[in-house]
């Protein structure tokens, strides 16, 4: 009930806050108006009505509807239904495509609120290693105009484990309200999104404001609350877990192995471990959702504006983590003089939020792995004082940013315009994380992180358009396009703090001196920073004939300060047609073809890289250190600098690598645009990409960083739309979708044609997102049952280790008797075969029913889950993360027992490792996303009131999910295909109601 007043409370405040300010300015508007009766200004304000105020562009530009836009009729672009997302309580973008576009992988390892997830736009071009190269395989999202500056991976060069960047692991994308979105597109081709450059070789994301309106005030208010359900799990306490262990032991193991039994598990007595399995109740909540969001818009064709606020909150579910956004926003279109329009947009908002307190988590901040030996107490009784020591630490994690768009657009004659852009993306982040003593096992520590994100963009163009004859069109631009990029953080860390009370950090001063932690000891400072410039040319000539035929060229000469100079630019083309066949007269007899329009287009645009290494060969850092602490910046007490032995040895001349795309496509609508198709054939290549390979340790490097690798992306797009039902009270659309794509590697530097990685196998002419694993076909319950070798008479060995009873066995592949690399197959796949939605809308009267579904078919995955729960000898106690039980280890694994031999777990072989087909599984999934129920309130009264419209609404989320997987949510999964568990967050079943209100 509280919560309910809060948000009754702040939206009243809203509204009342709008009405004032709306009656101010349009009061304003129309004595401005009424006392100016000129006749040039009458003049301006015609013009103003028929050239400009009639539509607007992805790019933010201003343009009469009868011009031709080329990226509309030959480009590949999924489009999402706002006004159905509106009824969703999602705060990130990428969330709101998951289903409703085609080309789109999203994937969300985990629920909890605001934190960073990632998506791919027809497959990703990077090999899938670490954290740091998610970063790099994002698609730009591009706000009126503006390509959005995201977070930087240069954070990771400091940390030792590959979990959570520094900082505040927030995703950028929870900035927006959907209620301030007018349309947001999805360009796939390059036929599509070249005008972007090198920012869309990984796809684009184009989102559009709502624009300032020319007419009446109108008030918006748009408001939900709602609920995400408290999951249920099946808790476990000490006696599960023992009598889990206690088989293995009774089968293998020996005395010694026997009074290591862990402590926390050897006394039955103690009610730490052994008492009710509680602790759910401290760990899961029932979240309260809430948002709301009013603006107001008019004016007249010369001064017209449109203004919001809005603040969203999302309580999750899970370990009291949650998020709260603040949102304003401002857009204004003035035109001074006759032919200029002048058009602003301000954004700014803020988003804090509560993270997971996970153990891991603090040792990747601490870089300090802590005594593993007992994990936290099932029982809520005693796991108390754990809260309540964690409630005495501090983990503010809070982000800004502001967003500031300046367009000029001036009609010269009826044939030319000129147009100027000018934007700012400007975005901070704060962390201040303090661990009292009671959790640092004696010691206290302090860190905060500062950083910094900053893009400035430049873009003029000139252009021409032009109709002769009423059968040719001629539209040419020219332009030139500048972005400057900055990324800084500063980052302070510090132990053995005499006392919990001093948690501040001392930033340093105007005389460059460093920060400092008061009373702390063993501190440790970086500071970093990169910035990229970015100078493009960019041309492009568009023609068509009696609206049929289309043809557009357009070419781009990008440099980068990220390269050498001879290197430094690059030129990139782009060419796209289409036929518009619908349009032709041997058609009009077939009045049941509505449209039929063929589409191609290929491209080439450059692959921005990441980091300034590349463009001096060898470089130099402070990377004189060890395992442990890669970072040292000083030698016995003297700075130091040196070769980038952990960074590897950058060949010089590094060139632009760069990605090549041919798209195919058909749109098709056919009995009075009733059923409506659209597919699309693509494959895209990125060619001559950086790879860096690994070297042998006697090297000094760990590898050596240089151009030659290509990586081909291919599938294709299927979409299906069809009005089953249009009746008088009643009507039926349904909506299907299709998305495949396979990749294959191409090239790799220097020929090379096998690689290993880690536990990766990259072979030329496979996929590059297979799994690679031994072939599991049983256990050896025997010594006599290991095979021997006729040729010397040794038994079946793993990497030189001889097998024994109670050892998998595994495959052997090349027949030589030892089992190793050669063994292994690269099998599964991480990115779904198949991938989609499926959508059906049934209308009634004033009533409207929503139903979403979404699916993924032949992903694998390994459940890495189970394995650790079987491999629980090597992970007991241990100074490695692997060691680390969270409060959640407490929760039974989920997964076919059934189907895990009993093997040993103390073998030398790693019985339970992860990498084996035992633990790989099919993930497919369908999963209910959203039921949404709305009625459209509609009377004589509302009419007469000037209500322009009102809607109430209640919808689902998760719902069900369908899946032949034995482990965790299949969509809840780590970024390179392993179910971790407990650190993997289903997304919770959420009920909202909410309303729509326009006058």
């Amino acid at each position: 009930m509280k919560c309910f007043y809060s948000f009754l409370h702040r939206g009243v405040f809203l509204l009342i806050l709008l009405l004032s300010a709306s009656a101010a300015i349009y009061a304003q508007g129309v004595l401005y108006t009424s006392k100016d009766t000129s006749r040039a200004r009458a003049d301006s304000i015609a013009f103003a009505k028929r050239k400009v105020l009639t539509s607007r562009d992805s790019s933010g530009l201003f343009y009469n509807n009868e011009l031709f836009l080329h990226n509309e009729v030959n480009g590949a672009i999924s489009s999402l239904d706002i006004n159905e997302v509106k009824k969703l309580p999602y705060t990130s973008i990428d969330q709101m495509l998951i289903g409703r576009v085609t080309g789109v992988d999203v994937r969300t390892p985990t629920a909890e609120p605001g934190k960073r997830n990632s998506m791919f736009i027809r497959g990703s071009a990077s090999l899938l290693l670490k954290n740091s190269d998610i970063f790099y395989a994002q698609p730009t999202y591009v706000v009126d105009g503006i390509p959005l500056i995201m977070d930087h991976a240069f954070a990771y060069e400091i940390q030792r484990f590959d979990f959570n960047r520094l900082g505040t692991e927030t995703s950028l994308l929870n900035f927006l309200d959907i209620n301030d979105i007018e349309s947001i597109d999805v360009l796939k081709d390059f036929g599509a999104s070249a005008k972007y450059g090198p920012l869309a070789a990984n796809g684009v994301i184009n989102i559009t404001t709502k624009a300032p309106r020319v007419g009446k005030m109108k008030v918006s208010l748009n408001a939900y609350a709602g609920i995400a359900v408290k999951p249920r799990v099946d808790v476990v306490n000490g006696k599960y877990e023992s009598d889990f262990r206690l088989p293995f032991y009774d089968k293998y193991a020996n005395e010694t192995q026997w009074r290591n039994y862990p402590r926390y598990l050897a006394d039955s007595s103690q009610a730490r471990y052994y008492g009710p399995a509680n602790w759910d109740d401290l760990f899961y909540h029932t979240g309260f959702n809430n948002g709301v969001q009013a603006s107001v818009s008019g004016g007249t064709p010369l001064a017209n504006f449109r203004f919001s606020i809005g603040q969203a909150s999302q309580k999750g579910v899970y370990d009291k983590t949650g998020l709260q956004r603040y949102n304003v926003n401002f857009g204004i279109n003035i035109m001074p003089v006759r032919n200029l329009m002048i058009t602003t947009y301000i954004s700014a908002a803020t988003v804090n939020r509560k993270r997971s307190e996970f153990i891991r988590d603090r040792a990747n901040d601490e870089d300090y792995l802590f005594n593993y030996e007992t994990p936290p107490s099932p029982n809520k009784e005693f796991l108390q004082q754990y809260y309540f020591n964690l409630d005495n630490g501090i983990n503010r994690n809070r982000n800004n940013a502001a967003r500031i768009l300046a367009n000029a657009n001036y009609v010269i004659s009826d044939h030319f315009t000129f147009n100027s852009r000018f934007g700012i993306d400007y975005g901070q982040n704060f962390r201040d994380y303090f661990v009292p003593v009671s959790l640092g096992e004696g010691n206290s520590f302090v860190s905060n992180f500062d950083g910094l994100n900053r893009r400035l963009v430049l873009d003029n163009s000139l252009r021409f358009n032009k109709r002769f004859n009423d059968k040719h069109q001629l539209d040419i631009t020219l332009g030139q396009y500048n972005q400057w990029d900055k990324w800084r953080y500063d980052y302070g860390r510090a132990y053995k703090g005499t006392s919990d009370f001093i948690k501040i950090y001392q930033p340093g001063n105007d005389d460059n001196k460093q920060g400092r932690f008061t009373n702390i000891r063993l501190m440790f400072n970086a500071k970093d920073f990169t910035q990229s410039n970015l100078a493009s040319f960019y041309g492009n000539v568009g023609y068509n004939y009696l609206q049929k035929y289309f043809v557009s060229l357009y070419v781009r000469r990008d440099g980068t300060s990220y390269l050498p100079g001879e290197n430094r630019w690059l030129t990139s083309p782009t060419i796209s047609a289409s036929w518009k066949i619908s349009n032709e007269d041997f058609m009009k007899q077939a009045g049941w073809i509505n449209n039929l329009n063929l589409r191609a287009s290929w491209g080439r645009v450059g692959r921005l890289l990441m980091d300034e290494l590349y463009k001096g060969g060898p470089v130099y850092n402070v990377d004189a250190g060890w395992n442990g602490a890669v970072n040292m910046s000083t030698y016995n007490g003297f700075p130091a600098i040196n070769g980038a032995f952990g960074t590897g040895y950058v060949v010089p001349g590094t060139k632009w690598p760069y990605v090549e795309q041919l798209n195919g496509g058909l749109d098709v609508a056919m009995f009075s645009n009733r059923l409506r198709v659209s597919l699309d054939v693509y494959s895209k290549t990125d060619r001559n990409m950086v790879l860096k390979i690994p070297t042998l340790e006697e090297e000094g490097y760990t590898g050596i960083i240089k151009n030659g690798m290509a990586i081909r992306n291919y599938g294709y797009e299927l979409s299906i739309n069809a009005d089953v039902v249009q009746g008088k009270q009643f009507e039926w659309s349904t909506g299907l979708s299709i998305y495949t794509n396979q990749n294959k590697l191409i090239a790799m530097p220097d020929g090379l044609t096998d690689l290993v990685i880690s536990n990766k196998r990259f072979l030329v002419g496979k996929p590059v997102d297979r799994y690679w694993l031994l072939i599991n076909e049983g256990i050896y319950n025997t010594d006599a049952e290991v095979p021997v070798n006729p040729a010397n008479g040794k038994k079946m060995s793993y990497q030189g280790v001889t097998m024994k009873a109670g050892d998998p066995k595994w495959k052997d592949l090349d027949g030589n008797y030892d089992i190793n690399d050669k063994d292994r197959i690269m099998t599964g796949r991480l990115s779904p075969a198949a991938m989609g939605g499926f959508s059906n809308t049934f209308r009634y009267k004033s009533f409207e029913l929503n139903v979403l579904l979404n699916y993924a078919f032949g992903r694998k995955v390994i459940n890495e889950a189970l394995a650790n729960r079987f491999d629980f000898i090597n992970r007991e106690g241990i100074d490695d993360p692997k060691g680390i039980k969270e409060i959640t280890y407490w929760t039974k694994v989920e997964g076919d027992y059934s189907k895990i031999p009993m093997y040993n777990p103390w073998s030398p072989v790693y019985a339970y490792q992860p990498n084996q087909t035992l633990f790989m599984e099919d993930a497919s999934y369908v999963k209910l996303r959203a039921v949404t129920l709305t009625h459209y309130l509609q009377s004589a009264w509302m009419k007469k009131s000037g209500i322009e419209s009102l809607r109430i609404y209640a919808t689902g989320n998760n719902l069900l999910t369908w899946t032949k997987y034995k482990g965790g949510d299949p969509e809840a999964i780590g970024y390179f295909g392993y179910d971790e568990g407990y650190y993997n967050w289903a997304a919770p079943t959420s009920f909202t109601v909410g309303f729509n209100f326009q006058f």
